[in-house]
């Protein structure tokens, strides 16, 4: 799902700014529903997410905790007339017509050096799920962007943008092979397949993430899919690009081909891994990107860490980067949440170590409200990451 991203670029602080944020984040935080508690486990990160199943990937209760827990709300439906019935997180189903509708959004707040304050609505994204067949099922997702942005200098909807983010078909030979067609998610690495807000621990994703390593979507072809071997799940996926995005998108800047593969292995509680590839080719240039994953969970909480390490003649020199992430339970529905990250760019640019520092409230597996703050060694060339953010998602 990915559904969505962004880095800040600085200017001096300036107090007022810093002030705002405060009051905005208070605001929001003030006016969350009151709700009852429910033990909640850390979000499901399955190596292999599964695109549009369903909207949330809540844990099974017991299933990721090794303890029992009551049902989440989201399991039980709310809503039920007939065929149509409405599950909070996992979206409207409407069963004669195999038809499940949903999707999520993200408001956020931040303050930079270079920007001061600024509140948006950053996203709505719309899932239409078709699965009246057993073995073929289609999915869109339709994305509303940048739908309101207020800063110190302007207020409004200037960047609006409507895209079709992802459109495809998947038909299932079996568990071990699945073909899919479209505009779809890249099967590279584990974040980029979690990308939807309410999966992520943090407002802004690691830079190597959110920087031009890979294309967070592939117009193509795709195979997977996934074999029990040992105590764990094998799956596999087998990429190519050869057709351009179905929307004008400018942030969307894709290689005129690619080819690429994912292995990952997951034992379920406990630890995944994976590793990646994928070729790029543009105006006849190409380069060469890998990577790979590794993830550790406990009942209260999980450390990940990703590695991406890229070369080839469409670059001015090799680039690389990492990050290693934790998070730990508090209690109940509170966690915090820290990260490193080093960031190694095409010369001339430089090399940024970057820490961040968080809180996230999770009164739901597929709500957060989130606060951080993130800060780097040093300033970059153009784009200072450095700043305070906080956000609140949910899926609906």
């Amino acid at each position: 799902m990915s559904l969505l991203n962004e880095v800040t670029s600085p200017r001096s602080p300036r107090g007022s700014g810093r002030q705002r944020y405060a009051l905005l984040a208070f605001v929001l935080a003030s006016f969350l529903p009151a709700i009852p508690h429910f033990s909640s486990a850390a979000e499901d990160p399955s190596p292999e997410p599964a695109e549009g199943d369903q909207l949330a990937e809540p844990a099974e209760p017991g299933e990721r905790t090794g303890r029992s827990e009551p049902v989440e709300l989201g399991e039980e439906p709310i809503l039920a007339g007939g065929p149509v019935e409405y599950r909070p997180g996992r979206g409207l189903r409407i069963d004669p017509a195999g038809l499940t509708i949903g999707g999520f959004t993200n408001i956020k707040a931040e303050t930079t050096e270079e920007a001061g304050g600024e509140f948006a609505l950053d996203s709505l994204n719309f899932f239409l799920i078709y699965d009246q067949f057993t073995r073929f099922r289609a999915v869109a997702e339709l994305q509303l962007k940048d739908i309101v942005d207020i800063s110190e200098e302007a207020a409004g909807t200037q960047d609006f943008a409507f895209d079709v983010r992802r459109l495809f078909g998947d038909y299932t030979v079996a568990d071990e092979l699945h073909a899919r067609a479209g505009t779809f998610l890249t099967p590279f690495g584990y974040w980029n397949l979690i990308l939807a807000p309410p999966l992520t621990w943090t407002t802004e994703p690691p830079l190597i993430v959110e920087e031009a390593f890979f294309q967070p979507t592939t117009t193509g072809v795709m195979l997977h899919g996934s074999t029990a071997v040992g105590s764990g799940q094998l799956g596999y996926s087998l990429f190519s690009q050869f057709l351009q995005p179905l929307e004008d998108d400018p942030d969307l800047d894709p290689p005129d081909h690619t080819a690429g593969g994912r292995l990952s292995y997951d034992t379920g509680p406990g630890w995944s891994v994976g590793i990646s590839y994928q070729a790029s080719e543009i105006d006849g240039a190409w380069s060469h990107l890998g990577g790979t994953f590794l993830q550790w969970q406990h009942r209260r909480g999980e450390i990940l860490g990703e590695v991406y390490v890229q070369d080839g003649d469409a670059l001015t020199s090799a680039q690389w980067g990492t990050y290693l992430q934790g998070v730990l339970q508090l209690h109940g529905p509170f966690y915090l949440v820290g990260r490193y990250e080093h960031f190694d760019p095409p010369a001339p640019a430089l090399t940024l170590n970057l820490f961040t520092l968080g809180a996230v409230f999770k009164p739901f597996p597929f709500m957060a409200l989130k606060v951080e703050y993130r800060f780097v060694d040093r300033n970059p060339d153009e784009d200072n990451p450095q700043g305070f953010f906080s956000s609140f998602t949910t899926f609906f």
